[in-house]
């Protein structure tokens, strides 16, 4: 079974375009859904961000169980993202490149995903060339980490969404 680790972006996407609340509630079932059954989690940073806000995403993100976002302080988190950053700086000349990135939750949830088998869930694509921010899909190749957008989530987890035959 795979387990998917969402990007704070990715909900917001969401939220903002295909899958509004008002519009595709399905979804925000779904994700509830397969992460009752141990496929679908984020991390408390993107919790943080997340709850950084006052609309319906903010009340969707209180609602969920607290199991929902795994902790990212673990021994061998801290160890993989200390790495990681250290990668980021080595690889990167902008240092406001290398700050933005450390300071939002992307490397933190890489982390986790390495150390848990996870794939990440983000909206970026690679981009060898791209020196302005440091991609997530950048950061997963170099060190084996799974992504994929929201989309090849929901299709690996066969989520269907449909309409009731209307009388």
């Amino acid at each position: 079974m795979t387990k998917f680790l969402i990007d704070t972006n990715s909900l917001i996407d969401a939220k903002d375009f295909f899958y509004a609340f008002d519009i595709c509630p399905g979804f925000w079932n779904a994700i509830s859904r397969h992460h009752t059954s141990g496929e679908v989690f984020s991390i408390d940073h993107v919790r943080y961000e997340l709850l950084d806000g006052n609309d319906i995403l903010v009340r969707w993100t209180r609602k969920l169980p607290s199991s929902f976002f795994i902790p990212s302080n673990t021994a061998e988190t801290v160890s993989k993202y200390s790495e990681i950053i250290q990668w980021v700086q080595a690889n990167y000349s902008r240092q406001d490149a290398v700050s933005s990135f450390a300071a939002k939750a992307d490397g933190w949830l890489i982390a986790t995903a390495s150390v848990t088998d996870s794939t990440l869930v983000c909206e970026e694509q690679f981009n060898a060339s791209q020196q302005k921010r440091v991609p997530n899909p950048n950061v997963c190749r170099q060190f084996g980490v799974p992504y994929c957008n929201m989309f090849e989530m929901l299709r690996t987890l066969r989520v269907k969404f449909g309409l009731r035959k209307l009388p």
